[in-house]
Formats: C-alpha cells, structure tokens, sequence
C-alpha cells in the first residue's frame, strides 16, 4: 500500500519535516515526477524497525497529561523526544550517529553541530554511568538544538562499548538536550534519581515497552525531593 508523506510520518510518529528530510536523504521513499515523495507501506515498516522507531508509536504519547514541566520535567522531556527500541550500534560513536538522526528535532537544528558536541563531549570522558546506561549529551546546553529539554530513551538491539568504568557495555542510551544550563541540571538530576531504582534499569535491559517505561518514570519522579 502506498502512503503520501502524512500517512508515513504517522505511521512513523515523527513529524513530516523528519520524514521529508528522511526522504530527501534517499533513506527512504521515492520522488514522483511532481515532487511529491510515496511510500510503501511494507518497506517503510521494515526502514523503521532497522532504525528501532516502534511502528504507530514513535513519540511516547502514552505520558499522562497534563504534564505539569515544573512538577514532572523528566516526564515532560521524554514526552517531547523518543522512547525507542532496537537502535543499532557497536560503539558509542555509531549509537550517537542513529540518536542524532533520529531525534524529533526542528528541521533548524544543525544535526552535525550536535554530533561533534556529543562526540565532544565523550572525548572528555566517557558519559557511560554504569550497569549498562549512558547519558550523552551536548558538553554545553544550547537554544540551538532544543528550545525546551527533550530526553530521547534508546534501548539497543545489543550492547555496545561505551568505556564505562565499571566495564559493563551499554545496552540504554538517554540522551539529553536542554536549552539552558538551569534546565539541564533540572532534568539531570530526575534521570540520575530514577536511574537509581534497580527496577527502572532492569526494565530498560529488556526493552519494557514506552507505556510502562513512563508510568515507572512517573512514579518515581513523583518521589523525588522526598
């Protein structure tokens, strides 16, 4: 069954600008003579299993609303970023190339600016923060990427060396962008509180779907502070 360009960002749950630029990247899709870009139903779920977007989920829109930033911000960031599946990578350089292509930002952002601050930040020392999860994200926070923090869940396929130091491979990456350094460290520190909870990493090792991802997310924001 062929889709138009709205059907397939849908069906992606990104936004058409992503699947447009998507398209024009001759990652998938083809043009027709008039310019517009079709796509095949089957090839196009088949693309977004390789790249690990769960098919009619894409954004976690499972997070209960309202979302009040202030009182949920993790909540808040995750909602307006991915929780995904089975992202390919061996290595910390190949996770971050899939986490940039792949993350729901504006179609300003300068997506190789933010690969080399990632890359950057890496070559400082490494963002792997034990028991398989690593937290990369830009080494300064920039209204350039993001004008509000976005958090993006990244589950992978495998596992991938991250040098952590407890020598464990990576098997979840977050990445975080936050457009000022008050809301980085706002977020920061609810990743770094949930990240705590032994049931929240176990269920990130076995790729709990985004629905339960959030609700655990949520309960455990919920008690920060207390």
């Amino acid at each position: 069954m062929a889709l138009d360009l709205q059907q397939a960002a849908k069906m992606l749950g990104v936004s058409p600008a992503t699947v447009r630029r998507w398209a024009r990247q001759g990652r998938l899709g083809v043009m027709r003579p008039s310019g517009e870009f079709r796509f095949e139903e089957a090839e196009l779920g088949q693309w977004a299993r390789n790249q690990g977007l769960s098919i009619g989920a894409g954004q976690a829109t499972a997070t209960p609303l309202p979302v009040d930033p202030e009182q949920q911000p993790l909540i808040a960031a995750v909602s307006r970023g991915h929780i995904l599946h089975k992202v390919p990578g061996v290595s910390a350089g190949e996770v971050l190339s899939n986490l940039v292509e792949l993350a729901p930002l504006e179609e300003s952002c300068d997506r190789l600016a933010l690969l080399e601050q990632l890359q950057g930040r890496e070559r400082l020392a490494s963002t792997a923060l034990g028991h398989g999860v690593a937290l990369p994200h830009p080494r300064t926070p920039s209204k350039g990427f993001v004008q509000k923090p976005m958090v993006v869940i990244a589950m992978l396929d495998g596992v991938a060396d991250w040098k952590a130091l407890d020598n464990e491979p990576v098997h979840t990456a977050v990445l975080l962008l936050s457009p000022s350094p008050k809301e980085h460290l706002s977020v920061l520190s609810r990743i770094a509180f949930v990240l705590r909870d032994a049931a929240f990493v176990d269920a990130l090792r076995n790729h709990a779907s985004a629905e339960d991802l959030l609700a655990l997310m949520a309960k455990l924001e919920d008690g920060f502070g207390q």
